[in-house]
């Protein structure tokens, strides 16, 4: 995927939901996509999330990866609820952040989508 083509996802992933927050996690090991559905599925699970984009970034040695969410919802966002609902260290978990201008944070996120390290998916409840 190019850069307009990820221009283009992040302008029609900015349209296909009420996107609320964004933070991103980081943890001691690299995110697989096993571990970020999970993580992901706990989230919509829950009665105040319809939605998560999920996007795997790598860092910049290659050794570790973070996770970038969208998350929309009709409740406040902190990294200590999102942590109770991941069961994830709050440590790792970045600011949590409202979403002001939906398309550029989703254009955001998509930066490395089809790059041969990444991996995203859309998870809704």
């Amino acid at each position: 995927m190019n850069y307009a083509n990820r221009l283009k996802y992040g302008q029609s992933l900015a349209k296909y939901k009420n996107w609320t927050h964004t933070t991103y996690l980081r943890g001691l090991y690299t995110f697989s996509q096993n571990y970020v559905d999970k993580l992901c599925n706990r989230l919509v699970g829950s009665p105040d999330i319809s939605g998560v984009f999920a996007s795997i970034e790598k860092d910049r040695s290659d050794e570790h990866n973070h996770l970038h969410l969208l998350i929309a919802s009709n409740q406040s966002m902190n990294r200590y609820k999102l942590s109770s609902l991941i069961n994830f260290n709050s440590m790792g978990i970045g600011n949590v952040d409202k979403v002001h201008k939906k398309k550029e944070v989703a254009q955001y996120v998509c930066k490395h989508i089809g790059k041969d390290f990444s991996y995203h998916n859309i998870y809704t409840n």
